[in-house]
């Protein structure tokens, strides 16, 4: 297969505190030779946070918002505060989110809970956020360290019979804690009907798998044990993937075997990886579709690094039975349709 890239929009990576733009700026440089030194831990959590638009139509919004009576700037700022008290919980060093309309909103979620909190080690003071030029939704991250070096990857798919549809890109940001840790930001093609979603739609999904995969060897090529996490909603249960057997040793996790294999057809090799739903014992997900739970958003690990206390997170957000407490825009009640999960990283 072919594969080709274009251009998408333009990617944002911002400092929203005072001097953290010129910090971001900075030009910074890596030995790999250092990734040897005194290890680093830190938690991550990724979430889904549902078609969170903001309070303004644009006329790229669901349809159901720009035709709703009740959407409005209030019920924005109630939503937002609700989101800010839940990430405020969950208290992540590093939060990915997927389903944010605009940069708009990743201020005001940065800016939120710097007012809500007086130690400055827990601000957010930066973030990065990147989505297709006219789409209506794209991926956030919110950091308490710096970001470096972002790049956004986007698929021009010539070699299929029918169409490509739109699909959202890969973001590629790394992290300094202060060694360097590589992020991928994932939010793969719906299994849902329209615009080349349904059964039709695990084509797209495999060529967003690709370019993952191939991302991800490159940056072990250029630096051979870097760790990378990759975080996101993949829209596939972790049964659907391509599983390692045994014996098959990768730096995935540094405790054990890497027992994922990301195809990638252009190096002739596939992406081994560590995936921490396979060792996970409890009985939810992240995706709960009629009744029946489903293990959707990832975490999936390569190089040197650990990962630890990977779970599903439920809380406010969630019902007894773990199920999470779709926000539904006709009552403007509940959070999101997918559970936030959460690991941390040693590194």
């Amino acid at each position: 297969m072919n594969f080709y890239k274009k251009k998408a929009a333009r990617p944002l990576c911002l400092g929203l505190a005072i001097f953290a733009a010129a910090i971001l700026s900075a030009p910074i440089f890596f030995s790999c030779s250092a990734l040897k030194k005194e290890r680093h831990s830190l938690k991550i959590v990724n979430w889904n946070a549902q078609t969170f638009f903001d309070g303004n139509n644009d006329g790229i919004e669901y349809s159901s918002f720009i035709k709703s009576k009740r959407w409005n700037q209030e019920a924005y700022k109630d939503r937002l505060q609700k989101l800010c008290k839940a990430i405020d919980q969950l208290d992540g060093d590093l939060v990915v989110l997927e389903e944010i309309e605009n940069l708009g909103i990743v201020y005001d979620i940065s800016n939120a809970l710097a007012g809500n909190n007086w130690n400055p080690q827990k601000v957010y003071r930066y973030a990065c956020f990147a989505k297709k030029e006219k789409s209506s939704i794209g991926c956030a991250v919110l950091s308490r360290l710096p970001l470096q070096g972002l790049k956004v990857h986007s698929l021009d798919i010539q070699a299929e019979q029918s169409q490509a549809p739109s699909m959202r890109p890969l973001i590629e940001v790394d992290l300094l804690a202060p060694k360097r840790l590589k992020l991928f930001v994932n939010h793969w093609k719906s299994k849902g009907g329209g615009n080349a979603g349904g059964k039709d739609s695990e084509i797209w999904r495999r060529w967003q798998e690709s370019l993952l995969a191939q991302k991800i060897i490159e940056a072990k090529e250029e630096c051979e044990g870097i760790p990378i996490i990759c975080a996101g909603d993949f829209n596939q249960d972790i049964s659907e993937f391509s599983l390692v057997q045994d014996g098959d040793v990768d730096g995935g996790a540094e405790s054990g075997l890497a027992n994922v294999a990301l195809f990638c057809p252009f190096y002739g090799k596939n992406a081994l990886v560590y995936s921490p739903w396979l060792d996970f014992s409890g009985q939810i997900g992240s995706y709960n579709f009629r009744d029946k739970w489903e293990r959707i958003d990832h975490f999936f690990t390569s190089g040197n690094l650990t990962l630890e206390d990977f779970a599903p997170q439920t809380g406010e957000w969630s019902y007894e039975d773990g199920r999470p407490k779709t926000f539904r825009l006709y009552s403007l009640n509940g959070w999101s349709d997918h559970l936030p999960i959460a690991c941390r990283v040693s590194f």
